[in-house]
């Protein structure tokens, strides 16, 4: 579980990732503008959120879910 914790110190601003939305509860994409001490702040304004228009804000490490995949890559891994 340690190995989890420590790995997830690892995002860095430009990365892509997957959080829940706190209005209604939606996993959605998200962009990393920059690191706070143990906050991000991030960006829905990317063209796979389906929120586009949501403010940014920061979010703690436990808030993110995992690092964002698209379909096509999974797609192109089968």
């Amino acid at each position: 579980m340690k190995f989890i914790l420590e790995y997830k110190s690892f995002y860095k601003a430009g990365d892509v990732v997957l959080i829940e939305y706190w209005y209604n509860h939606m996993v959605t994409p998200v962009k990393i503008l920059e690191k706070r001490g143990n906050k991000y702040l991030v960006s829905h304004n990317i063209s796979e959120s389906k929120i586009g228009n949501a403010p940014d804000e920061y979010i703690k490490v436990s808030n993110i879910i995992s690092v964002y995949r698209p379909l096509s890559a999974k797609i192109i891994s089968l």
